[in-house]
């Protein structure tokens, strides 16, 4: 079985015309794939708490999050040896069944140390399916059908955003929460026979070793960042999210040559692809001490009950999809235009919210939450269609494979810097009104400056190869 390109050329490039004939069947596949693990993810966070009530490890309660994301990083770098070895069609489910494998060992996990271990495969192949469906979009899809089809995809995100909770309150509430586990189990298997039955058979690259070395320094690097938020002291802090970065810059030291889990030249401001990069990276970084320190605020300075601070983080996710969505059909000069605004929209409002937090009310709150959102989602499918149209033939797998684990790493470290500014912003010696209100403009205001260099990069990253068509 051939390429969609091959078999059915592109006769439209509206919205309609990627659920046409044979290239629909990929579309839901593309993003039940994705709904898989965006909803594991959302759902984890619902029912911990009752998983610790039933098998304790109060104290590993963040590392079920932060395995998962070390899980998921080392699984979206190794998608292209992945895929190198078993090719398309069974690259893409390798990565669903090491997702299932990992959600069934932690339904049935009788204790914490067990649950964390499966925790962490689960995030290796659902790191995989995230490079996989990357992949998949470059090889299936072209032009401004790319760009849609990565709309949707960022939809496939807010759905989760809601579905996940649900499906965790409602086995949480019953007090049963490795039913929200083995749900994820059914859906994964739906993926993988779907999957086995779809996906057009490839073969793969080049086969290679695997580089384990440059795994297994990038797996630590995001371990030593996250575990950094298990320390009080600020000195340990600092000194881990400098050994994390340490390693994260031998990763990319050794990642050279042609077996390379990240583009050429990847993170450098004189590479077309590398500032790209870099706009994945802080991209990701900008929205994260929003997500992590605005439930906080609502708790505490606006008395929102969990229920009311979930739906709040829903409208970031809704507006995210409302900014790709209403953007992915622009123009060329539209788009550029998008991604290199969208980003310094979201830094406004990051801003206003640091400026405001706590004497704004909830409405003008809500208000620079969905701008936010909004700035975010222009930016965000509109750079990674670029990417993937201005890489060179020999480099257009790895650069669609390795975006997913960028996007993590940008995650990872946001939360770390996040997190250190709060604690030395005064949040480490309690969450009392007063505390909370003087520690969180500090934050945020941190917050806003980091979207604002990504939208710096996004006209770099134009500069640097202006003729390309997305």
């Amino acid at each position: 079985m051939n390429d969609v390109s091959e078999t059915e050329p592109e006769t439209g490039t509206g919205w309609a015309d990627m659920f046409r004939g044979s290239r629909g069947i990929y579309t839901i596949l593309l993003n039940l794939g994705i709904g898989v693990h965006a909803i594991d993810i959302f759902v984890i966070t619902t029912v911990m708490p009752t998983v610790v009530a039933e098998i304790g490890g109060l104290e590993f309660y963040t590392w079920t999050t932060m395995l998962y994301m070390v899980g998921t990083i080392v699984g979206a770098a190794s998608g292209r040896y992945a895929r190198s070895v078993l090719g398309r069609r069974k690259g893409y489910v390798a990565g669903g069944l090491i997702f299932l494998v990992g959600a069934a060992g932690c339904a049935a996990a009788p204790n914490m140390a067990v649950l964390l271990i499966f925790r962490t495969i689960e995030g290796f192949g659902g790191g995989l399916l995230m490079s996989q469906s990357m992949t998949l979009v470059n090889d299936l899809y072209r032009g401004p059908l790319r760009t849609r089809v990565l709309a949707t995809i960022t939809t496939t995100w807010s759905i989760a955003a809601v579905i996940g909770p649900l499906i965790g309150g409602i086995w949480g509430s019953i007090g049963w929460w490795r039913g929200a586990f083995m749900t994820t189990c059914v859906l994964t298997i739906i993926f993988i026979v779907a999957a086995w039955r779809v996906i057009p058979e490839g073969e793969g690259g080049d086969r290679h070793r695997l580089p384990w070395r440059r795994l297994a320094l990038l797996g630590i690097s995001v371990l030593l960042v996250g575990a950094s938020g298990q320390f009080p002291d600020i000195a340990l802090r600092v000194g881990f999210i400098l050994a994390g970065i340490f390693c994260l810059w031998m990763t990319l030291r050794l990642d050279i040559g042609e077996n390379g889990i990240f583009p050429k030249r990847v993170l450098s401001l004189f590479a077309p692809i590398g500032t790209a990069y870099w706009v994945f990276l802080l991209l990701s970084a900008a929205y994260t001490p929003l997500t992590i320190f605005m439930p906080l605020a609502l708790s505490t300075l606006y008395g929102l009950d969990p229920l009311w601070i979930g739906y709040m983080l829903t409208v970031f996710s809704i507006a995210w999809s409302v900014g790709t969505l209403g953007t992915a059909g622009w123009s060329e000069k539209g788009t550029r235009i998008a991604c290199a605004s969208g980003l310094a929209i979201t830094s406004a409002s990051i801003a206003a919210i640091a400026a405001t937090i706590g004497t704004a009310s909830i409405w003008e709150l809500t208000g620079y939450i969905t701008a936010a959102g909004v700035g975010v989602g222009m930016t965000n499918v509109h750079s990674i269609s670029w990417a993937l149209a201005a890489a060179e033939p020999d480099q257009a797998q790895v650069t669609a494979s390795a975006a997913p684990a960028m996007r993590s790493i940008g995650i990872a470290y946001g939360a770390a810097m996040a997190g250190l500014i709060a604690n030395a912003a005064g949040l480490s010696e309690g969450t009392s009104p007063e505390i909370v209100r003087n520690a969180l403009p500090w934050v945020f205001g941190f917050g806003a400056l980091v979207p604002l260099a990504g939208s710096l990069c996004v006209v770099r990253m134009y500069a640097l190869k202006p003729g390309v068509k997305i």
